[in-house]
C-alpha cells in the first residue's frame, strides 16, 4: 500500500488524449525523421507515463492503451494502409470515416501523403478521433440499456455520486417509475449533492446515513454503481465503503449492477484490500476527530468479482465470467505494461 498522501488528478481521461493529439499536430513529438508505427506507439507510452500522477492513476495508461489497440487495428503489418483500404478497415472497427460531430471540422484535410505524413495522417490522429468520441458518446451508449432492467415500483439503491449513474437513472424515468435510496457516505458529502441532482429531475429520492445500509437494505430491488477501476479478474476499485454494501446485497440476495464506460477497465489484479491503495488524512474520515481519536483513511475498497452480477458498458453487457472478453477486445496484451 502506498503510503503517501492521495494527490488531485491534474488531467482528466479526456484531457491527456486532447494532450497527445496537440503534441502530434503542432509536431512537439521527439520522434524519428521518418516515424513507424511502432515509434508513435513507443512515443504514447512514454507521453502516458509522463502524464499519470502517481501508480493509482489508472485511467490516462488506460485510454492511452486504447488509442495504442486502435492504431494497431487500424495499420497494417508494414505499419500503413494506403488511402484506398482506410474506409475498408474503418468499417472492420465499426467505425465511420465521415463523422459529424464538431470534431471533424478539426481533422487535417490535405492532399495525398506517403510514409510517415501519411501514417500520422491516416491513421494516428483518426484513432486518437475516435477514442475521444469513444470518450464522449460513453454515457448514451450505456443508457441504451436502461429501459430494460427495471420494473416499474422497484427501490433502487446508489452510494455517492456518479455522473454514469445519474445519466442512467434519467433515461430510465423516461419509461419507468422507481424509488432510489442514496446513501451518504461517512467520509464525504457527495451524496446529499447526488440527491440534490437527481430531485431537480422530479425523481423519487431518499437520502439516509450509510450506517441505515442495512435496515434498508431489504426494502431495495437493485443497486446501481459507478466505478473508479474494473481490473483483470473483474474486481472492482470504489469508494470507501462499497464493500460493506456489496456484502450486504449479497446477504440479502440483491443484484449489484456496475455502470462503467470500457475506458475504466484497467488490465491489472488485486488480490486485497491493499494492492492497490493509498492512505489519506484521518481528517477525511472524521474532520472532527482529535488525536487519539483519528483512524487510517484509504482511497479504494476493493470488491472482488463475485459480489458483482452484472456490467453495463458503452461496449456491452457482461457477467463476471464473461467480463474477460472486453479486455482483450478493447487493449492488446502487448500493452498492459504501460
Amino acid at each position: 500500500m502506498n503510503t503517501q498522501k492521495a494527490q488531485p488528478r491534474l488531467y482528466s481521461s479526456k484531457e491527456s488524449i486532447l494532450a497527445l493529439k496537440a503534441h502530434l499536430s503542432a509536431k512537439q513529438a521527439k520522434l524519428p525523421k521518418n516515424p513507424t508505427i511502432e515509434d508513435y506507439i513507443t512515443y504514447i507510452k512514454k507521453l502516458s507515463n509522463r502524464l499519470k500522477q502517481g501508480p493509482l492513476d489508472f485511467w490516462i495508461p488506460n485510454v492511452f492503451r486504447r488509442v495504442i489497440q486502435v492504431i494497431r487495428l487500424m495499420s497494417s503489418e508494414d505499419g500503413f494502409l494506403p488511402n484506398k483500404d482506410k474506409e475498408k478497415n474503418f468499417k472492420a472497427l465499426g467505425l465511420t470515416i465521415q463523422r459529424q460531430s464538431s470534431r471533424s471540422k478539426t481533422t487535417i484535410e490535405t492532399g495525398p501523403e506517403t510514409g510517415s505524413n501519411a501514417n500520422q495522417q491516416y491513421i494516428i490522429l483518426p484513432a486518437i478521433e475516435q477514442v475521444l468520441e469513444e470518450l464522449e458518446a460513453h454515457s448514451d451508449d450505456i443508457n441504451t440499456f436502461a429501459s430494460t432492467h427495471f420494473f416499474t415500483n422497484e427501490v433502487l439503491l446508489v452510494y455517492e455520486y456518479s455522473t454514469t449513474v445519474l445519466n442512467f437513472l434519467l433515461s430510465a424515468k423516461k419509461t419507468r417509475n422507481f424509488e432510489i435510496i442514496v446513501l451518504e457516505s461517512e467520509t464525504e458529502n457527495l451524496g446529499k449533492q447526488f440527491a440534490t441532482d437527481l430531485g431537480k429531475h422530479q425523481l423519487n429520492v431518499t437520502l439516509t446515513p450509510f450506517t441505515n445500509a442495512y435496515a434498508i437494505m431489504q426494502r431495495v430491488n437493485k443497486i446501481l454503481l459507478g466505478v473508479d477501476a474494473i481490473l483483470k479478474n473483474g474486481g472492482l476499485l470504489m469508494h470507501p465503503g462499497t464493500y460493506a454494501i456489496c456484502v450486504l446485497a449479497k446477504q440479502f440476495a440483491v443484484p449489484v449492477i456496475v455502470l462503467s464506460g470500457a475506458h475504466k477497465l484497467t488490465p491489472k489484479y488485486a488480490f486485497d484490500q491493499t494492492t492497490f491503495n493509498q492512505l489519506v488524512s484521518p481528517l477525511k474520515i472524521n474532520p472532527n476527530s482529535t488525536i487519539d481519536q483519528m483512524s487510517i483513511g484509504i482511497t479504494f475498497d476493493y470488491v472482488p468479482p463475485e459480489y458483482i452480477s452484472l456490467y453495463i458498458t458503452n461496449q456491452g453487457q457482461y457477467t463476471p465470467q464473461s467480463i474477460y472478453q472486453l479486455f482483450s477486445d478493447f487493449y492488446n496484451v502487448k500493452d498492459e505494461d504501460i
